[in-house]
Order: C-alpha cells, then sequence, then structure tokens
C-alpha cells in the first residue's frame, strides 16, 4: 500500500509560491523532505497504538502478534520512501494495512477455507505448525479444528474454518489526512527554510 505526498495546501501562500518555483532536482528534494517527515509520523504513530491494540490477543489470552510494530520497522526502513519530481511516495508493505482507507475480504489461497484461531493456543499459529504436535483433527459434523482432552473423551476447538472473513475499515491504523498533510507541511518548510538561509538557488 502507497501513501502519496505531494500537495502543499498547510503552507502559507508565500512558501507555496517558493514550491510552485522549483523544478528538477529541487522539486524532487523537497518531495523527499516532505515524504521524510511523513515516514517519521508514520513509524513512531504506528509503534504508538502497536503498544496498546491487543483486543485479539488479549480476548484469548494470548501473547500479542505485534504485527503492527513490525509494520512499523518496515515502514522506517529506506527503501520504504521514494521521491521525484512529481510526489513523494511511503510504501507500507505490511498486510492488512490497506484496512486504513477500505474495508478487506480475506479469503483462502490453495485451501477450502480460512482458519480462524479461538484459542490461545492457536493465536498468531498455523494448524499446520501444531497439527502434528498436538495431534489436531476435526470433529465430525463441525467447523472446527480441535485437539482432544487429557481424558479423551472431548475436544477442545482450536480454530474455526470459514470461507471467508471481512475485516471493516479502520481509519485510525494510520494518521489521518490532516496529521499526514501537517507533517508533509513541516517537511516542506524546512526544507525552503534550510534553503533560504544558505543562500541556495531555488
Amino acid at each position: 500500500m502507497n501513501v502519496t505526498i505531494s500537495g502543499t495546501e498547510k503552507l502559507s501562500a508565500t512558501l507555496r509560491r517558493v514550491a510552485s518555483a522549483l523544478h528538477g532536482s529541487g522539486r524532487m528534494e523537497l518531495h523527499q523532505a516532505m515524504g521524510a517527515e511523513v515516514q517519521y509520523l508514520t513509524e513512531d504513530y504506528l509503534r504508538a497504538i502497536a503498544a496498546e491494540r491487543h483486543k485479539t490477543a488479549d480476548s484469548l489470552g494470548a501473547s500479542p502478534s505485534n504485527h503492527l510494530a513490525q509494520a512499523a520497522e518496515k515502514v522506517a526502513q529506506p527503501g520504504a520512501l521514494t521521491a521525484d519530481a512529481d510526489a513523494a511516495t511511503l510504501t507500507i508493505n505490511h498486510p492488512g494495512m490497506v484496512r486504513a482507507f477500505r474495508d478487506v475480504t480475506i479469503r483462502p489461497i490453495n485451501a477450502k477455507a480460512l482458519c480462524i484461531p479461538i484459542n490461545a493456543i492457536a493465536y498468531n499459529r498455523r494448524p499446520a505448525q501444531l497439527w502434528d504436535q498436538l495431534k489436531l483433527f476435526i470433529p465430525k459434523g463441525t467447523r472446527f479444528i480441535a485437539m482432544k482432552t487429557a481424558d479423551g473423551k472431548s475436544f477442545v476447538a482450536l480454530y474455526v474454518m470459514v470461507r471467508s472473513v471481512t475485516q471493516s475499515q479502520d481509519r485510525s491504523l494510520l494518521p489521518s489526512n490532516d496529521q499526514f498533510g501537517e507533517a508533509a507541511a513541516r517537511g516542506a518548510r524546512r526544507f525552503i527554510g534550510a534553503a533560504l538561509q544558505k543562500g541556495g538557488n531555488l
């Protein structure tokens, strides 16, 4: 998923005129500076919510998967940000982050069903990782993947099998559009200010 940074709407009229006068490498450097601020903002934002959002893990009594912290690490990589004379682009290459902008429907690939963990033992693990170790099986007439209880007389469901799952849009997974805009404008102001102080040729 990509976030494109190019607008200067949040700059003052004077700085907008300066920005619009930039061409070639100057324009690219402006976008690089704007994108860098958006990158810093996004990384910090993801790390902050990663420390708070463990709803699924908490409901199962499981350890968090840390997927938001992993997303933050990917955003922080130098290669995540590119820039040219038209715009800067921040690539957020992590599953599920597109939910910030739309609903996401997940369907099985090379399988008949998705396996949704419903027990702490199964959280953040695929059935194949536990199948032999726990002697998992599918109880007849159910849509569960389970393991037998210690006495062998019953079972404990670890996963429920479904054909698809739709996750609703959650805009709070990423900074708001206003926050993105403010970060981009901050980068532009710093770039233009530094260039003017140096007496650079804008």
